[in-house]
Parts: C-alpha cells; structure tokens; sequence
C-alpha cells in the first residue's frame, strides 16, 4: 500500500488558508486589498462579533461578471498575473489567486458583483469550498462579500481567537493603515453597527491621519519629503514631544502597500535617537516611491513582509529625511496653561514620575491660604561652588547655527538641589538639567571632531588584550575597516584575542573596552545598518553621558556661565542625546495665574 497520497482539494484548501487566514483581520486585508486593485473609490467595511459571525465588504470597484466570479474562487486563478516576468514588476496588492480560495474554505461566503454597463449582477453562495448557488440578481456596479461563521468548520483555529473586541480592534487598525495607504480612497468601518473609522479620500494623507489620531495630533506632525531619481520619501513624523512606548504606531508603505520592514522601521526609530528619551518612538507614517523591479514582494504568504535590493541606502536616506524634519521643530518644552490649578504640570512623557509630587498645589480657596506660612526654602537648595573636575570643555568647540527657534538668552539666579541651573530670561524662569545640558555640549564638541573625516587614534598607556565570542570576532573582521576608520587601533594575538591599542581621539581615557565591544554590538544588531554617521552618533553620545558632569556636582557660577553659553550655540540645545529635555521653562503667565495674580 502507498504511504503517500495527493491530497484532496477540500483539505488542500484548508491547510493553505492556516497561511493566508490567520484571524478575522487578514480576511478584512485581503478583501479590500483586492477592492483597491479593482480600482475602488468607496470602501466600506462592516464587522460583527470580531469579524467572526459576520463580515461585510463592499466597494465601488470594477466589480466581476459571471465567468470571473466563478473563476476568482478556484486556487492559482488571478487577473494581476499572465507570465512570470510580471511577478518581477508586480504594482497590484494581490496576485497569488489564493485569498478567495483559501477564505471560502473555511467560511460561509456570499458574493454579489456587477461590471458597468451590464443589465444584471451575478450571486454565488458558497460554504466551506462548496458552491451552494449561483444565479443572476440585482446589485450597483461594484462588489460586495459577506464572510460569515469564520472557521465554522475548523474548531482548533476558533479556539484560539481572541475576544471579540480584540479581534475588532485588530481590523480598526489594519483597516486605518490601508487607510493611510491609499489617502484619495475613502475607506470606512463599522463594528457592532457603530461606526469606528472613516476616512474622507480627499487624497491628502494629513486628512488620513487627523481621521485616525485626531486632528491636534495630526496638526502637529511634521511633513517628511525626499527625492531622487529612483526613490521618492514621503510622509509625516510626530514632534519629539509626542511620543509612543511601543513602535506600534511607526507605519511604512512602500509602492501603496502596507508592510512590516524592520530595517526602515528601525531607521524610523534611530532618528530621533538624540531627542527622544530611551524606550520612546514616535509617531510616523511613510511612503516610499520605489522602482517596482527592486521590490520582491513574493516572500511572504499575506504579502507583509518585502526585500528591498538596496536596503541600506533607503534605510540611510529615510534615517537622514526624517531627521531634517525634526530638526525644524526643536523648542524649549514649557508648563502650558491649565484650567485646573489642582495638579502640578509634568514634563511631556515623564508623568509617571511624579506620582508622589503630583498633588503639591491643591485646590484650597484663598481664605484658607492667608494664615499659612510662606514655605522655606532651605540654603541648600541653592549652592555655588567651585567648578567640579568633571566639568570641561574643548576650546576648538565650533560656533553651531540652530536650524530651529534660538536658545533664549538665561540670567543665572540659582543652582537648586544641586542639579539644575535656575535661569532666568524674557519670558519666564528656565530650569536647566546640568547633565543634560553638559550632555549636549560635549556630544557636538564630539561629533564634530568625529565627522571631520577618518578620526586620529590615542594610543593606550596599556593596550587592552579583548577576549572574543566566534560571533563578535565575525562582526570585528566584517567591519575591520570601519573600526580603523574611527580611531580603533588593534592588533591580532591570537584565534580569538585581539588587541587594543588606541581609542578615538577626545574620547575618555580608562573606559577602552567598553568603548570598542559598544561600537561592536551595535554593529552586530539584527537589521542594523552599519551606517558611519549612525555608528559616529551613537559613540559620541555614549561618549558624552559618560563624561559629563554628574547630578548634584556643585558648580561655580562661572562653570555655570560657560555651560549656558556653549549650550546657547549648539545645533540642538533643547535635548540631551538620548532625548531627555535640557531646559524646562515656567512661563510668567503661568506663574501669575498660580499666584490668582490673573
């Protein structure tokens, strides 16, 4: 007896669609992916129970007669798709013939569909694979699916769905990013009859983005833009002070589609590096505008996933525009006015840290103020003393323009804790986070020796033998020149030792090691582009945090004059290069209104 068979086409179809149809959402991508390559308009989507008792889409595309109907349902039967060079150049979402086939397999379908200028539409009705009727009927030009009873007949795959509103939630944000896909096609949807999304087709994607996040969120993102001749970089990123704790909200769309590319992805969240905190991403949404033939995009069952031919380039060149785009939007971040006097304002996405503070100004009446004591503030608070060891500057620090608003000009009032630098200026009292500001300083200083070119070495007293794991040893003669070309000087001891013999120039003495397995790991990170300017920013501010001086380290008012001053000349003094802010200014307004002065 044979032990191997050909499998029947019911269950064929069944354990294809595992690939293709993993939840409700990935029905809801490929139906409205093929809406949009039928040239839809108007998309609306309709959802009950999580997709999974009922989903509805319907479009005002070009929709199908009988023939292409019954043939759309077969496996491997698609319009995009006529040889195999055309899969080299594809343009269209879809092009497998294997959406449809693997949906009917395990649902009930029904599908209503009309081509323009025909009398009458065409209705079929299938279950589990099987065609239940098909007959002629009434309908507008266009299409429209109902997929009910999802994997009724496939109970282990329903098992592990998640709750209804889960599931609704994952279509709401799938649906938002084809949205964003597509900003000239308005797309709709409704869940349990309410209404969750919708946007206009205006065709401008800021309208896309005001539908999804709001309209003041949207209104303060800024426009990328970037071109070449072979790669067009369009989109919007969110402002440093607005935030996510995830890259959830980091969206790449090359050539109209939607996909998940961690190198892109992770050129999104590298450049804002210097001005967001750590474990903080931003909001952002981007098309790229690619030639279709250094696409492939048959790599991934649900088309989700791409390789690019010339990935690092593009990585590099998105990193670089939507870093310009953040540069025009450096500020001091303030204390704005509230209507509530009761809560202390906090700093933009570090709330969290004031949970003990958060009650300091309470909402008492006036009368029951006048026979409390002024608060003391205790001589410590402000200090001045002599300027630390750990404070120092490089005379050769250029003079830097700021491409954003100009650093206001600070009169020193105070040291407070001793941490931050009191200030004040025209329009308010500034508090400067000495670290910080120090940070800032010293990661130009850094940087712009760095950039210069190939870096000079300083070799080491004592050279550093470094012991090796196979994986970094790899990594080291991968990138053996580039180590070379910023300042590292090594010599082979033996299989898995090297070593180290000088640093980059400037850098502190006594941490080598550190400094080189840094640079290496970084290098050696999963989808990281070994981008030179990348690599030249990361050690500069590794450099930097290490150097500068410390919270609670006394200064002189002299070593506070020369710090707000080198400050006042950097690119970007409004950040550290991790992203912390430098300054935080309480406005007049704000401090007459807190005193009921207004």
């Amino acid at each position: 007896m044979a032990g191997i068979a050909v499998l029947d086409e019911l269950t064929a179809n069944q354990i294809a669609a595992g690939e293709v149809v993993e939840r409700p959402a990935s029905v809801v991508k490929e139906l409205v992916e093929n809406s949009l390559d039928a040239r839809a308009t108007v998309i609306t989507v309709e959802a009950w129970a999580g997709g999974v008792r009922q989903l509805i889409v319907v479009d005002n595309g070009c929709g199908m007669d009988e023939e292409d109907a019954r043939l759309a349902f077969l496996r491997y039967a698609t319009s995009k798709l006529r040889c195999l060079d055309d899969l080299n150049r594809i343009t269209t979402l879809g092009f497998r013939g294997e959406a449809l086939p693997s949906i009917v397999a395990v649902s009930k379908v029904k599908l209503k569909t009309k081509t323009a200028g025909i009398h009458a539409g065409t209705f079929l009705e299938i279950h589990g694979g099987q065609l239940i009727t098909c007959r002629q009927t009434g309908v507008a030009a266009g299409t429209s699916i109902t997929v009910e009873d999802l994997f009724y007949n496939t109970p282990a795959r329903r098992k592990h769905l998640k709750k209804w509103t889960t599931e609704g939630g994952l279509i709401g944000d799938y649906i938002c990013r084809l949205a964003m896909s597509r900003p000239a096609v308005k797309i709709g949807f409704k869940h349990n009859g309410r209404e969750v999304f919708s946007s206009p087709g205006s065709g401008q994607l800021i309208d896309v983005l005001a539908a999804a996040y709001g309209i003041a969120q949207a209104g303060g993102m800024l426009p990328i833009g970037f071109q070449n001749e072979w790669l067009k970089i369009e989109g919007y990123v969110s402002k440093p002070s607005v935030n996510r704790s995830s890259r959830q909200q980091i969206t790449v769309i090359v050539n109209n589609r939607y996909i998940r590319s961690p190198a892109i992805a992770l050129a999104l969240q590298d450049a804002p590096h210097t001005m967001l905190p750590g474990g903080r991403y931003p909001v952002a949404v981007i098309h790229l505008t690619i030639d279709p033939g250094l696409v492939d995009v048959n790599i991934h069952p649900a088309k989700l996933e791409i390789r690019l031919l010339n990935e690092k380039e593009v990585s590099t060149l998105v990193r670089q525009s939507v870093r310009e785009a953040l540069h025009t939007s450096l500020v001091i971040p303030g204390l704005p006015v509230q209507k509530d006097p009761g809560r202390l304002p906090t700093v933009p996405g570090e709330g969290h840290r004031f949970t003990k503070e958060k009650e300091i100004i309470r909402k008492e009446t006036v009368s029951q103020r006048v026979n409390q004591k002024p608060i003391r503030i205790e001589q410590d608070f402000f200090t001045f003393d002599m300027e630390p060891p750990g404070l120092f500057f490089s005379e050769s620090l250029p003079g830097y323009n700021s491409k954003s608003q100009p650093f206001p000009p600070v009169q020193i009032i105070g040291h407070l804790l001793p941490t931050y630098i009191l200030g004040c200026g025209e329009e308010g009292l500034y508090l400067i986070d000495q670290h910080a500001a120090h940070e800032r300083v010293l990661y130009e200083d850094y940087l712009a020796g760095m950039s210069s070119g190939s870096l000079a070495a300083q070799m080491l007293l004592t050279p550093a033998p470094l012991h090796l794991s196979h994986g970094e040893l790899q990594s080291l003669l991968e990138y053996r020149e580039f180590f070379t070309s910023l300042g590292f000087e090594m010599d082979d001891l033996s299989g898995d030792t090297m070593l180290l013999r000088g640093v980059p120039v400037n850098f502190p003495f006594g941490e080598a090691e550190a400094y080189f397995r840094d640079v290496l790991d970084y290098l050696a990170a999963p989808g990281r582009s070994p981008d030179r300017q990348d690599v030249i920013h990361h050690l500069a501010a590794t450099a930097a945090c290490r150097a500068a001086v410390k919270s609670g380290s006394r200064l002189s008012v002299e070593a506070m004059k020369m710090l707000l001053e080198k400050l006042t000349g950097a690119t970007n003094p409004y950040t550290c290069p991790h992203g912390r802010p430098t300054t935080i200014m309480f406005s007049f307004t704000e401090l007459a209104r807190r005193f009921l002065r207004t």
